[in-house]
Formats: structure tokens, C-alpha cells, sequence
């Protein structure tokens, strides 16, 4: 594809997000991506920076990659005038003023190139811990269905909140999960017939990888995290704080998985080809399949068939997906299970991205 091409479809990426924003009440958003759209288009510097990307524009989120950079500079303190406009940095957008933060935004990618730079080598990573209600209901099931504890294995795990998915409370429609103790309740609107949940879950080993791990000891790595959320969205931020208030206590306790910086094709194969004996392996990946190549999409689905023929009651394999799937256009919930034989699979769900809506019998 030559670098017109290129360019046009990065435009298109850039117009399809502020739509997209602007349908979701996202105002700050939708202002930010339509002006650097028309920045991009008349050759400035959002052009400078993003011209003939390599990759594909709307699967790598290019957008949002953007996007994050000026939120990190507001969260971060480095663009006090820019943090005005953020709901995020108890400041306030008004219609009217988008000429105004967009003067602002250039000063921050004129003046801080080689950052900018760096900062778009990394997918986003809101390390949504929504999704966390859409999995749990997965592994209640292969709990139920293995009747062993589960050795849960993470790609795409950002932080590993999600691999702390049952240190949280949740109110799932009419039912409620956890100890009523967390400093974090997820909300998700479970519709049509939702499984049952298991009483407790139990763990036997949690552990996940990431090509860019975020380490939440670290000050700027945990604001990275919340510049990925939009700036318009106070309650998704409120989540992930909570989320990482529920993360510091698991790190008093010792507790906090260990996140490998891997490539994902290369991990799985480690992690799934030699399994203990008592323990179901669980591969689990969220809002992550699109940010992989075909290849690496190819070795993981090899790996996994080739892993599955070893399995058998006492050393099982699963591999759970909340991912979007392209007949849907939007996320389905599915998972495989391998317990000798032929995997049992089952796709019980669409749901909402940030796991705020699970359709049950959708699928």
C-alpha cells in the first residue's frame, strides 16, 4: 500500500473515532480526534508525526494511542493549561472552545516529539476492569465444569488487574459476587439468562504477559494506565483507581501476578504445552486478539490445538476470549475447553467492550 493510502486511512481512523467518541457522550474526545483529523489532513503536525504509519490504523488504535500522550501530559502535570479541559483533572470542556484545547494539544506534540514517538509504540492499555465481569462468568464454568482449581494464564495483561478478577465484588442485573469486602464493585448489566455463578473459584497460580507490562509500583507507569481512559469518562477512571487500591493490597499481601515482558505466540506455547497435573490451565485474553498479527494469531491457535490433544480430566485446558468478532462487530464471550477428545466450545454472550453489558443467548 503506498503511503497515500496509508494516509487516507489514517484520516478515515481519525474520523471514525470522533463519531464514534461523540456517540459515546465522550465531548472532549470528540473534539480532540475531529481536530486532529484536520490537523493530519492539512499536513501539520499530527501529520508530521503519524505520516505512512506501518501498521493498520484502526486495528493498532491509532488514535487513542495519540489521545493518551496529551491526557498523560494533563494527568501528569506537565500541561497544566491542557488539564483545564479534563473531567479527569477536575477541570471542564465547553462547546465552542475546541480551537482553544487544540492550540493547546499542538504545543504539547510540537514541543515533545521524541515522547510522542514513544508513546505511540505502545497499544492502549486501560486495562478495563469491566471486562473482569464478563470473564468471571467464563471461569465459574470451567471451574464448574473441571471441578479442579485454575492456573489462569493472561496475553494482553497490561497491569494484571484482570488476573485479580476475584479480589473484586460485583453486581451482575440481579445477582451479586465476592465478599462484599472490595474496595472495588464492578457494575455489569447481565440480560437473557445468565449462567450461575460458582459460590467461590479458586486459584491455583496466576501469571500473564505483555510486550510493554505495565508496573504498577511505578508512579508514571500507573498514570499510563489512567491516560488511556478517556477524559471525559470520570466513572471508568474511578474504577481503575479502586482497582488499583484493591492491586496494592494484593502486593502487601504478596500477591500481585507476575506479568512476563514476552510476545505473546512465544508465552503461550511455554505456558500451555507443560501443565501441572490437578489444576485447569486457563488461556484468557480480553480486547487483545485485534493488536496481534496473523501470525502470531496462527501460532496461538496451533499452539493451543497441539496443547488440547495432551489434555485429559486431571490436566485440562481452556482458552477463554472476550474479543470482537467480526460477523458481530462487537465483543463476543466463548471460551474452548479441552478435557480429552474433542474440545467442547460454547459462545454464550455479546457484551459491551468495557463489560458494563453482557447479552446472554445473544451469540
Amino acid at each position: 500500500m503506498n503511503k497515500d493510502n496509508k494516509n487516507n486511512d489514517i484520516s478515515r481512523a481519525f474520523g471514525a473515532q470522533a463519531a464514534f467518541c461523540a456517540a459515546q457522550d465522550a465531548p472532549l474526545m470528540a473534539a480532540l480526534m475531529t481536530a486532529a483529523k484536520a490537523d493530519f489532513d492539512a499536513g501539520k503536525v499530527v501529520n508530521f508525526l503519524l505520516s505512512g504509519w506501518s501498521g493498520n490504523p484502526v486495528d493498532d488504535a491509532l488514535p487513542l494511542r495519540l489521545a493518551g500522550f496529551l491526557h498523560f501530559q494533563a494527568l501528569s502535570g506537565a500541561a497544566p493549561e491542557l488539564a483545564t479541559f479534563y473531567a479527569s483533572c477536575s477541570g471542564r470542556f465547553e462547546a465552542g472552545r475546541e480551537a482553544e484545547i487544540w492550540g493547546l494539544a499542538q504545543i504539547q506534540l510540537h514541543e515533545n516529539e521524541n515522547a510522542v514517538r514513544q508513546f505511540l509504540r505502545s497499544a492502549p492499555q486501560t486495562n478495563e476492569t469491566g471486562r473482569a465481569a464478563i470473564l468471571l462468568a467464563g471461569f465459574s464454568q470451567i471451574a464448574q465444569m473441571t471441578g479442579l482449581p485454575l492456573r489462569l494464564r493472561e496475553i494482553g495483561s497490561s497491569a494484571g488487574l484482570n488476573l485479580l478478577f476475584d479480589f473484586y465484588d460485583y453486581k451482575l442485573g440481579a445477582m451479586h459476587w465476592g465478599s462484599g469486602q472490595s474496595a472495588l464493585e464492578i457494575e455489569s448489566d447481565w440480560q437473557g439468562t445468565p449462567p450461575q455463578l460458582q459460590a467461590e473459584i479458586a486459584i491455583a497460580d496466576r501469571r500473564g504477559c505483555d510486550l510493554f507490562p505495565v508496573d504498577l509500583r511505578q508512579t508514571p507507569e500507573r498514570l499510563r494506565l489512567q491516560s488511556y481512559i478517556w477524559g471525559d469518562m470520570t466513572q471508568r477512571r474511578s474504577r481503575l483507581l479502586q482497582a488499583l487500591q484493591v492491586a496494592d493490597a494484593a502486593d502487601a499481601m504478596g500477591k500481585l501476578p507476575e506479568i512476563d515482558r514476552a510476545d505473546a505466540a512465544r508465552w503461550v506455547a511455554s505456558q500451555v504445552m507443560q501443565r501441572p497435573s490437578g489444576q485447569t490451565t486457563v488461556l484468557f485474553h480480553s480486547i487483545t486478539w485485534q493488536y496481534l498479527d496473523v501470525s502470531q494469531r496462527m501460532a496461538i491457535e496451533a499452539a493451543m490445538e497441539q496443547a488440547g490433544e495432551t489434555a485429559t480430566a486431571q490436566n485440562p485446558l481452556a482458552w477463554l476470549r472476550m474479543d470482537v468478532d467480526r460477523g458481530h462487530q462487537k465483543p463476543v464471550w466463548e471460551y474452548d475447553l479441552w478435557t480429552g477428545g474433542a474440545p467442547i466450545k460454547r459462545r454464550l454472550a455479546t457484551c459491551h467492550a468495557h463489560g458494563t453489558i453482557a447479552v446472554f443467548g445473544d451469540a
